[in-house]
């Protein structure tokens, strides 16, 4: 080990200190033993590199040249051993009753989300289910009607455009233990490797700030409480498509320049079937002008090879093909999709954001460890950033790499004019023409695209202050992180303090005060470990760390279901009296569910219930769904856009031919007054399950 200055010492240990001062005032502020494991593993990382610098710099060498061989390697350990980050633990909330052995072997560590229902309540049983559908491209597994799958989460379709899909393929290859964890590890490992090819394509080749920019991103608050079904899938094949674009052109290896060609046709269409145009839009400008500006600036490394247009078609016929048979094949089921009320008919005009909402968020860093009071955690959930104060400096960035003639500087125009546009439609707002001539009216979350285009623009100027040190005077280095700091400190409100005591709030300002000048004075060792520090303590925690799918099929009533499913596959199941979460249950075990969620309307079962169409307004939308029996005729309630309540008439039972209704309530009554016979045939939990005949 070669001799260390009294600077080197220095740094290390005031990382060190930094880094355990941020977890204690995480842990004052949340009680929560986990936040000293993002803690433990920063300080190890600094230890390694520190005291083994050589050792470190051969093995940080070799994990670069074979970053994808151990991207691999690591997948396939984790899929090995069924992992993922999926909260379906909170089922066991619905049905305590279980193994012993199966509670104690599924968590390895970390707290199920209750809050993203999206992802364990739904998009999961509604893949689960489609193991029970042979992974058809049309299923009846939650509703009369036979819903579109291919149109629905992403879910694992036999359909040609599963190409684009390979986050599904563990599913359709190995069912839905191991495709669960296919899915989760794939997409993580997926989004982490993304990341960095673009940062390193944007930084060129800064390895520091691509690993920095790679946490930024991979562990944000943003994709790790929004982790599936829909943003982060958008971001990661954005990302994927602008790696993929860059070396599709300027790769010199023949295998390469194929692999992109396929790989960009792959990405192409994932990115189209994600149906998200509220992220896609935005994410969709900002991909092809960054490709744009980065082969002008790289324009000697193109390569125009004779197989260049061969392989333009190859990647042009595959996906148009595709998504040419996609459109043909599902337009009308997409149609049905555009136009529901929510989400197809809702026009975004922005204008709804403050200035606030350009900075990170506050309460983003203990939202793992304490719940927000503002709004719930995924709502809340930011970038971490410092682009307000980087668009302010940019015009002194600019003209520096202007002087030296570093075109670089046109990734970083790119991402100014972006970012001015981001602001211009959250703070201000366009009108609804504009809105829709820009294709802005389905962009009702620009604050995610903003966050996201921030934290690039923000390592894109690291980049510059660190590869030029004369763009900043030495008393600038100073004054500006505090004037930033100052300015944080005007948006400390009494919703702010009601979240978290005034101390730690300034605690927490100071603590992106010390980035800022550490990064200003280029200590880039201690600033990079520092903002991977922080990223750590509020990305990594976020979700659980579990094994196997234990909380959806170890119950007593996931027995009950596969056996009654094994005997009578088509037999129609209801739920009453309960919510859409134990109906999403039965569907993930197999059960044909008529009120699991619905993506778009069932119109088969409204016709039986609502065939003068009164209540279309209600239901015409994506709906998670609450039923309950009523003596009047059979009507529909909305409970918030996309819940709503569903009264069913017991004459409407005999017309939707339901077999078992599941309830936690007695039903005898009101079924004894329509001539319906009610049988008890299992309990568990307090929720009961009847035979109906008629």
């Amino acid at each position: 080990m070669r001799k260390k200055s009294f600077g080197q010492w220095l740094s290390f240990v005031a990382a060190v200190v930094v880094t355990v001062g941020v977890s204690l005032l995480l842990y004052l502020a949340a009680h929560s033993r986990l936040i000293f494991l993002p803690a433990a593993l920063v300080i190890a990382l600094l230890g390694f590199a520190f005291f083994f610098e050589k050792a470190f710099a051969v093995f940080a060498g070799y994990l670069l040249k074979f970053r994808w061989l151990a991207a691999l390697l690591v997948f396939v350990f984790c899929v090995s051993f069924h992992l993922h980050g999926s909260s379906i633990g909170v089922f066991d909330r619905y049905f305590p009753t279980a193994s012993a052995q199966a509670a104690d072997s599924y968590r390895i560590w970390g707290e199920d989300r209750q809050i993203r229902s999206d992802e364990w309540a739904v998009q999961t049983p509604t893949y689960f289910s489609q193991a029970y559908n042979d992974y058809g491209m049309l299923s009846d597994q939650m509703s009369i009607s036979e819903t579109n799958m291919v149109l629905d989460y992403f879910a694992p379709v036999k359909d040609v455009t599963v190409i684009g899909k390979p986050f599904s393929w563990g599913y359709l290859l190995f069912g839905n233990e191991v495709g669960l964890s296919w899915y989760w590890c794939g997409m993580m490992i997926a989004l982490f490797m993304a990341s960095f090819e673009m940062f390193l394509i944007l930084t060129r080749r800064n390895v520091r700030l691509s690993v920095v920019g790679m946490c930024l991103i991979g562990l944000s608050p943003v994709m790790q409480w929004w982790f599936v079904p829909h943003i982060p899938i958008v971001f990661l094949y954005a990302m994927a498509l602008f790696d993929i674009g860059y070396y599709f052109f300027t790769a010199r290896s023949v295998w390469l320049r194929w692999l992109t060609a396929l790989l960009a046709a792959m990405a192409a269409i994932g990115f189209a079937l994600s149906i998200f145009p509220s992220c896609q839009v935005i994410m969709a400008l900002v991909m092809v002008t960054l490709l744009i500006v980065t082969l002008l600036r790289d324009k000697e490394q193109i390569t125009l090879t004779k197989d260049f247009w061969y392989r333009i078609g190859a990647a042009l016929l595959i996906t148009a093909g595709v998504l040419g048979y996609f459109l043909l094949t599902y337009r009308e089921d997409l149609h049905m999709i555009l136009n529901t009320v929510y989400p197809g008919k809702r026009v975004s005009v922005g204008g709804d954001k403050g200035l606030y909402d350009l900075f990170t968020e506050l309460r983003s860093l203990f939202l793992p460890y304490k719940d927000s009071n503002l709004s719930n955690n995924s709502e809340i959930a930011s970038y971490f950033h410092f682009a307000p104060l980087f668009l302010l400096l940019f015009p002194r960035i600019s003209a520096c790499l202007r002087k030296k003639g570093d075109r670089n500087r046109l990734v970083g125009q790119a991402l100014f004019v972006i970012l001015l546009v981001q602001i211009v439609f959250m703070c201000a707002g366009f009108s609804e023409t504009l809105a829709k001539l820009t294709l802005f009216k389905f962009v009702n979350r620009m604050s995610l695209s903003y966050g996201w285009t921030a934290t690039v623009f923000t390592v894109w100027a690291l980049w510059a202050v660190w590869e030029y040190p004369d763009i900043l005077k030495r008393w600038e280095k100073i004054v500006y992180p505090l004037l930033y700091g100052l300015i944080y400190c005007t948006f400390i409100d009494q919703s702010l303090r009601a979240y978290l005591p005034l101390w730690l709030i300034l605690a927490e300002i100071a603590g992106f005060v010390v980035i800022l000048l550490c990064s200003f004075q280029r200590w880039k060792k201690i600033a990079s470990c520092l903002m991977i520090g922080v990223i750590c303590a509020a990305g990594l925690m976020v979700n659980p760390l579990c094994r196997g799918i234990a909380p959806i099929t170890d119950h007593p009533l996931s027995d009950f279901i596969a056996e009654q499913v094994k005997e009578d596959p088509d037999a129609r199941w209801i739920t009453a009296d309960t919510n859409f979460i134990v109906g999403n249950f039965l569907m993930a075990n197999g059960a044909k569910v008529i009120g699991a969620t619905n993506f778009y309307p069932d119109v088969r079962r409204w016709e039986i219930l609502d065939p003068t169409g009164e209540y279309d307004e209600v239901y015409n939308r994506y709906t998670n769904q609450y039923l309950f029996l009523t003596r009047e005729h059979s009507h529909a309630v909305l409970r918030q856009v996309d819940d709503i309540c569903i009264y069913v008439n017991p004459e409407d039972l005999k017309k939707m031919e339901i077999k078992y209704l599941i309830t936690p309530v007695d039903p005898h009554e009101i079924l004894r007054e329509y001539q319906i016979t009610d049988t008890p045939v299992a309990e568990q939990d307090g929720y009961r399950v009847y035979q109906l005949s008629y």
